[in-house]
């Protein structure tokens, strides 16, 4: 029986002794040090694979369907990287573009491709491979299948929540990547994508073991972070072979230690030897870490276990309502002291006057110095900061009255009154006027669930496109 996705062709069968890729930094936009990446290209790399978004950045840039950078620094990259790909004649394959990976952003991607091209006089084949699910396929599916399996949301994927969705993304593992360089694709820009993926799909396409290739995309994908010093703008190389690759970093300056590559192994995991993705389980148990040189880390023992059901993540974010916050310094020994006591008068205060429960309000407060970032779980609770950051954070249906809330519960904290008061105000300090900051819309991941397919490429249609200057 084939395996969902896989590809059939003479490149398949086609052995190298290696397949070398080169990350220019670990996140498009953000800028690499183009000395290491002209070194990184001395090493004849097959293939140059790069990450352009992530969930990473909240989901706000989700709900709204946004960059998370000015498209200036996207393009600035992108000029980069296809000059030096369309010049060593090998693949460029851009992952999760941009930020989202929505059909809206993968299109102002595709528009930033021609442009460039245009200007560089750059001819070659594009593949646009998208992610973006239509909603009556995905609600089709749950009538077929029943709500969705959650990974973060309290409850499985319903048709409703389909709908108060914004746009929903599928995270594609190598296959569609595999399809659209088997096709004699140059230049693959596809939208969100699993991140190790974008760089595992050249070895796995030319018979490499899926497991070692898609730990060293693990590596890969964030480029310098997994050297010392760290440093996301530093590219980074990566050699697939027989039975281990090796990871080098661009910069001379810079290396790879077996500690470095190990820690990055555990980047973003809850399982210290469990990596899950698109179609299966990367097992990482009897990985082994070897310095081969100061500056060169040999990985083996990396074992890919397919799912037998293949099962692709979707990602979404609801729109809450509108954000509003103010910010605020306390240095009063005194208000510090109480500040639980004076929030939560605050917080009362606020229900009589905007019925924050009854109206769908939410009013939270962020103890910067204290518990800001903890929260509840912060276990040093006997700690008393000089000072504190407070944040002032309001969502409400419009933003208007998170305005409203925002300011009304200033006012309240700004002349408190507590036992030991010295002044009646004074009590706070102000970095910036005006003192209310309307944010715009608040969303929150509301869709994170798997959704199975018959076949891993069936949600990520491929269009191509010749490029002629």
């Amino acid at each position: 029986m084939r395996r969902p996705g896989k590809i059939n062709s003479p490149q398949a069968g086609r052995k190298m002794k290696q397949v070398t890729g080169v990350a220019p930094s670990g996140s498009m936009g953000s800028g690499y040090n183009l000395a290491s990446f002209k070194r990184a290209m001395q090493a004849n790399p097959d293939f140059i694979g790069q990450d352009a978004g992530s969930t990473d950045m909240g989901p706000y840039y989700h709900g709204a369907d946004k960059a998370f950078l000015p498209l200036s620094a996207y393009r600035r990259d992108l000029a980069v990287m296809l000059a030096a790909a369309r010049a060593a004649r090998i693949p460029l394959l851009i992952g999760s573009a941009i930020t989202n990976g929505s059909n809206a952003t993968l299109e102002l991607m595709i528009r930033m491709v021609r442009e460039v091209a245009a200007e560089q006089k750059l001819s070659f084949k594009l593949a646009i491979i998208g992610a973006e699910i239509d909603k009556g396929y995905l609600k089709e599916k749950i009538a077929r299948f029943g709500p969705l399996e959650a990974l973060g949301p309290d409850s499985g994927l319903t048709a409703s929540m389909v709908d108060a969705a914004g746009p929903i993304v599928a995270q594609m593992g190598m296959e569609p990547f595999m399809r659209a360089l088997d096709a004699g694709a140059e230049v693959i820009i596809a939208g969100r994508a699993c991140d190790d993926a974008v760089f595992a799909a050249m070895p796995v396409l030319r018979g490499f073991d899926p497991g070692l290739s898609l730990h060293c995309g693990k590596i890969l994908e964030c480029a310098g972070l997994s050297a010392v010093p760290y440093d996301l703008g530093e590219p980074m190389i990566g050699r697939v072979r027989e039975d281990h690759f090796e990871v080098e970093p661009g910069n001379p300056d810079s290396r790879c230690t077996t500690v470095s590559v190990a820690g990055h192994s555990l980047y973003e995991r809850s399982d210290p030897f469990l990596q899950a993705g698109p179609g299966g389980i990367n097992d990482l148990t009897h990985a082994t870490f070897e310095q081969v040189d100061p500056r060169i880390v040999q990985v083996r023992g990396s074992r890919y276990i397919h799912d037998s059901n293949y099962r692709v993540k979707l990602e979404g974010a609801e729109q809450l309502g509108y954000r509003s916050i103010v910010m605020v310094g306390i240095r009063d020994a005194v208000m510090i002291e109480q500040l639980d006591h004076v929030l939560e008068h605050a917080r009362e205060r606020a229900e009589e006057r905007f019925g924050l429960r009854e109206n769908r309000i939410s009013l939270l407060f962020r103890q910067y110095g204290k518990n800001g970032v903890m929260g509840a779980l912060e276990p040093d609770l006997d700690h008393v900061p000089k000072e504190i950051g407070l944040v002032i954070d309001a969502v409400a249906p419009d933003q208007d009255t998170a305005t409203a809330v925002a300011m009304f519960t200033r006012g309240v904290l700004q002349h408190a009154d507590y036992p030991g008061i010295l002044t009646t105000a004074g009590n706070m300090a102000y970095p910036f006027s005006p003192f209310g900051v309307p944010v715009g819309p608040a969303y929150r991941f509301s869709v994170y669930h798997l959704m199975p397919v018959a076949d891993a490429t069936e949600c990520f249609p491929i269009h191509y496109e010749t490029i002629r200057n």
